[in-house]
């Protein structure tokens, strides 16, 4: 058995190590200035109406009212979700809950609605999802989250996103960057993440008792000639 430690590299050192990635992505749009109140109580099943009437693209909006337009994912970062959200799948039909791939929104206490690559929320949570959040925007940021660095995704926003996440009550979070071969591990009371370099596995720890992610095999070797 291959034992993968975390590696020394800090969170500025991988940013250094990243900086050669393609610049792009995500649109912000100040939602105020368009007339539009992203405070309304129904703004959140609106949008999710508003992304199903504009596929393939992804609409977020942030805590400072931006409508966050984000770009269809390639063909290599449609894979890696893939693999991630049908690990994570075949885990929970096991073991519970309930696991989304990245087409459901969760609004989290900050006023931002966000899109994860992978989530998954308890049963005991699940079970009491109300009506308006099994058809639409899920309340609170989910108990796991995983997001999947893509060729136009910065890093400083990247990990800003896994922040609010955890900051939003999520209790274990992975941010993945498959062409540097790092994994940014995120959990609940913990002061930033821990970071891996070319991990063989990540664990879903006490969160997800059981669940070993091969994110070497899956992920990272599938970018291996970046």
């Amino acid at each position: 058995m291959v034992t993968t430690k975390p590696t020394e590299m800090s969170v500025e050192e991988a940013a250094e190590q990243s900086a050669d990635w393609t610049l792009g992505g995500e649109l912000r749009l100040n939602l105020a200035a368009l007339g539009v109140d992203h405070l309304a109580p129904d703004f959140g099943e609106r949008l999710c109406q508003f992304a199903t009437d504009n596929p393939p693209w992804q609409f977020e909006y942030s805590a400072q009212g931006e409508l966050i337009i984000m770009p269809p994912p390639g063909s290599e970062s449609s894979a890696d979700e893939a693999d991630a959200i049908g690990e994570l799948y075949v885990w929970r039909r096991i073991n519970g809950g309930m696991s989304y791939p990245s087409s459901v929104g969760f609004h989290l206490p900050s006023g931002a609605q966000r899109i994860p690559d992978a989530a998954w929320i308890a049963q005991e949570r699940y079970d009491n999802l109300t009506t308006i959040e099994r058809r639409g925007t899920i309340n609170g940021a989910p108990d796991f989250v995983v997001e999947i660095r893509s060729r136009t995704d910065r890093l400083p926003p990247f990990l800003a996103k896994m922040q609010e996440w955890m900051d939003g009550g999520a209790r274990l979070g992975w941010g993945i960057d498959p062409s540097n071969h790092l994994a940014y591990l995120y959990r609940a009371g913990q002061d930033g993440p821990e970071v891996l370099e070319n991990p063989e596995t990540l664990s879903g720890e006490d969160v997800l008792p059981g669940f070993i992610f091969e994110v070497r095999r899956l992920i990272f070797d599938r970018h291996s000639e970046e």
